[in-house]
């Protein structure tokens, strides 16, 4: 194919230029925040971008939504944190389902063209009144505090009066009965943006003001309260709630009081998938006592409620248990893989294992102690026995690890922790001899005590596919442009889907990624994925038909091995943490194991991406023309640019074309190492607004182009050039060695890029064709220039094709400049 070679200064592309923008969320506010299962009640959604309600859907079953409406009356119009507002407001009734398990419930609401960001709910198994305080203080009194009965969740709100609100609770007792006080406030906030207002404590107080018990922060509950206390007589007992420290704001809570049991822990803290287990509750006020305990038959962390408003988390596993042996100093471990239990019940104490393995075997050793609520910050160490019984050097001594050794991903906390899971260590361990080992199970924070339970889960290393949707905008707040899966009807949307892999197996060999639970008339379209190694990112296209119905639904992506022997796990995973805050981390982080997408109406236009005739060039840039078709009638401007840039290569900023535009050009640069290739590419497009910048999202419509390929391919020429030096007030020539990579046909003219001040090429330029060995700059140095070397000096050609341009750089060159000889 003819190629026609020109100059033009290359342009150097950075990946994006958006910059931070307003927190605009679409839901800023959900009111009640909690409500009885097996009730009806009335909901109020609060937020931007709402004024016309479809549809809700809850990541779980167990509540419907009905009744969707905009609000008869307006809300205030408000500002939150950062930017962000409160314009609208929907009206709905939940209908929650006798048998709705407790605790938060997420979900999403899909208006005619758009998905919101991850709201939630609260489901609590106690009727529910309100506390209804008539103005500030008036219910922190012995006299004037509100009388409930057990059981009961109190809604509620500490208020920003002058002086710390505190909120008290008349309940009446009989003597030996338990009382069991827990309080809601960061679980249940939702904002993304606060502070310690959210920091609650809770009192049990007798009639005389004597303390029973008190709570502020704990490891099960974090920074909301827990107690659980023994009621030493018959009569009242005043519940005061109020917050650890005085911040003037309005923020609700809400506040179960039962007589119900309220463990602390359980031990064992899981069990075998399928089967029924023995577990003893640990840390209530009336002692420890069992329970059988159902293990789903699932593997996975899973909440057991039993009669309390929120859960302890429990682990199934598909392996038997053992337990520590209290008697003996070292217990014996018979085979792997397995799942070992034991309790850390002083700040001296550590446990010890005495296993059997095989040099060069791998097993996964993960241990759960405070991502199920433990108090103990766990360390693991694993010695071998020596032939003469003594103990050797570590080959594991471990204590924190990062979020993704945990396989927690879609987060991004200031301090890389911001969540429990992190105190737990785990690790693939590789024996490096055959024969026995000792695991032991250390706490560093010398906080062991009866609820210091823990578990440690060996297993041969899993074959993991996980997918994740991760936000990584200002402060963590969801972003709806990288994680948003509304797709308008008769078109598509593409995001990145990060391919994490943590500590577990990559696939081997070829597979395909399919959606689980995608609604009618849409499907997904997954680019090859390069073999070998799974990329940290790819992009996926959700395309929807042109009669699909709008709906939502909850679907999973899941990996199908071309192998159908291999066992390969997959995992759908999104975590969004609310109440962010600067120089901190998340108080409470929403997670979900499924995500939501849509089918929306039409959108008044479609983007498309012309498919190179001509690959870019190693070194080079290439302008792939884009072209927007619009709708009759539609006129507006649209932001154009790309959701993924393949490695060793780089995209231009979004670009806007203005109303009536119909084309544009998507330029791609690659470096000179970028890997000879082909690599799906794909555009993206969105609606304009002069009220919302596109940064999260909300507001706006986005539709992306078809995937098409772009080859990457090594350059036409190569300029080299050995060092030279000029003097002030010389004329010089300086050559450059042209090596041919492609052919091409016809002439170009070459520019010298990088030369110091003082320093010119003169006219004219030299040309380059198909049979150039070399080309000489003829250049210029004046009195003024600067005197020494200048080094980065390159060439940058231009080659033409089918209309379309390959910019290319090429040459590093070293030029001196030194005095003149006068």
């Amino acid at each position: 194919m003819p190629v026609r070679i020109s100059v033009i200064v290359l342009s150097l592309f950075c990946l994006s230029n958006v910059c931070v923008g307003a927190m605009i969320k679409a839901i800023e506010s959900v009111s009640p925040r909690i409500a009885q299962r097996g009730t009806t009640v009335e909901v109020t959604i609060s937020g931007v971008s709402l004024d016309d309600p479809k549809e809700i859907i809850f990541y779980q079953p167990g509540i419907r939504a009905t009744g969707l409406k905009v609000s008869e009356t307006p809300p205030k119009r408000r500002h939150t944190m950062h930017g962000g507002r409160i314009a609208e407001s929907v009206v709905c009734q939940f209908e929650i389902a006798a048998d709705c398990p407790p605790g938060e419930h997420a979900f999403r609401l899909r208006t005619a063209d758009e998905l919101t960001c991850i709201a939630t709910f609260h489901v609590t198994p106690f009727p529910v009144t309100d506390e209804n305080e008539q103005g500030h203080n008036s219910n922190d009194q012995f006299e004037t505090a509100i009388e409930v009965t057990p059981n009961v969740t109190v809604r509620g709100e500490l208020n920003n009066g002058a002086r710390g609100d505190v909120d008290l609770y008349k309940v009446p007792v009989k003597a030996g009965q338990r009382l069991a006080v827990e309080v809601g406030c960061a679980r249940i906030a939702d904002v993304h943006y606060g502070d310690s207002e959210f920091d609650t404590a809770v009192r049990v107080l007798d009639e005389n003001g004597r303390e029973l018990a008190a709570n502020d922060d704990n490891s099960l509950l974090i920074q909301d309260p827990i107690v659980s206390v023994k009621i030493p007589r018959d009569g009242h007992v005043y519940v005061a709630v109020g917050r650890s420290i005085f911040v003037p704001s309005n923020r609700p809570y809400c506040v179960h009081i039962s007589d119900t049991l309220r463990p602390l822990a359980a031990y064992p803290p899981g069990g075998q998938a399928g089967s029924k287990e023995r577990i003893r509750m640990l840390g209530d006020a009336l002692g420890a006592t069992d329970r059988m305990i159902p293990i789903p038959d699932s593997d996975g962390t899973f909440n057991y409620f039993g009669d309390a408003p929120t859960p302890l988390p429990l682990r199934s596993s598909p392996y038997p248990n053992v337990l520590e042996d209290p008697r003996a100093s070292i217990t014996a471990v018979d085979e792997f893989p397995i799942a070992i239990n034991g309790i850390i019940d002083s700040g001296e104490e550590f446990d010890s294992y005495r296993v059997h393995v095989r040099k060069g075997d791998r097993w996964h050793v993960r241990v759960y102690a405070a991502t199920l609520g433990s108090p103990i910050d766990p360390l693991i160490r694993i010695r071998p026995i020596d032939a003469d019984g003594k103990l050797g050097k570590p080959e594991v001594d471990l204590d924190d690890v990062t979020l993704e050794q945990r396989d927690v991903y879609g987060t991004n906390y200031r301090s890389r922790s911001g969540l429990p899971d992190t105190l737990d260590p785990s690790v693939v361990w590789e024996p490096k001899q055959d024969g026995d080992y000792v695991i032991e199970l250390h706490d560093t924070s010398g906080s062991g005590g009866p609820t210091g339970v823990y578990r440690i889960e060996i297993e041969s290393p899993r074959t993991l596919f996980q997918t994740v949707l991760k936000s990584t905008t200002f402060d963590w707040t969801e972003s709806m442009r990288v994680t948003g899966l509304a797709v308008p009807q008769g078109n598509r949307w593409t995001v990145n889907v990060n391919l994490p892999q943590g500590q577990c197996d990559t696939i081997k060999g070829d597979f395909d990624v399919v959606a689980r639970g995608l609604p009618k008339g849409m499907k997904l379209i997954v680019p090859p994925i390069p073999k070998g190694k799974i990329p940290g990112v790819w992009p996926m296209q959700f395309v929807a038909d042109a009669d699909a119905a709008p709906a939502g639904a909850v679907i999973t992506l899941e990996a199908i091995p071309a192998d159908p022997n291999q066992q390969v796990e997959s995992r759908s995973v999104q975590q969004v943490p609310f109440i962010n805050h600067s120089g901190g981390d998340a108080w409470n982080t929403v997670r979900v194991d499924s995500y939501i997408t849509a089918v929306v109406d039409p959108a008044p236009f479609s983007i498309e991406l012309v498919k190179p005739a001509v690959p870019l060039v190693r070194g080079g840039e290439l302008a792939v023309p884009i072209k927007l078709h619009r709708q009759p009638g539609f006129e507006g401007a649209i932001e154009f640019g790309a959701v993924w840039s393949p490695p060793g290569l780089a995209i231009q900023p979004p670009q806007t074309l203005q109303p009536g535009e119909t084309e544009g050009f998507l330029r791609v640069s690659a470096t000179n190492a970028a890997p000879l290739t082909t690599w799906p590419l794909v555009a993206i497009a969105s609606t304009v607004r002069d009220d919302i910048d596109p940064f999260l999202g909300v507001g706006h419509t986005r539709v992306s182009s078809e995937f098409i390929e772009l080859t990457v391919a090594d350059p036409y020429v190569e300029l080299a050039a050995k060092p030279e030096s000029v003097r002030r007030g010389e004329k010089k020539s300086f050559v450059w060695n042209v090596k041919h990579k492609n052919a091409f046909d016809g002439e170009a003219h070459v520019r010298l890029l990088g030369l110091p001040k003082g320093v010119t090429v003169m006219e004219p330029m030299p040309t380059l064709n198909s049979q150039s060995k070399e080309i000489r700059f003829e250049i210029e140095a004046t009195d003024e220039a600067l005197l020494g070397s200048a080094t980065g000096l390159s060439c940058e050609v231009i080659l033409e094709a089918e209309g379309q341009e390959i910019v290319q750089r090429s040459g590093n060159g070293v030029l001196r400049i030194d005095p003149g000889q006068g």
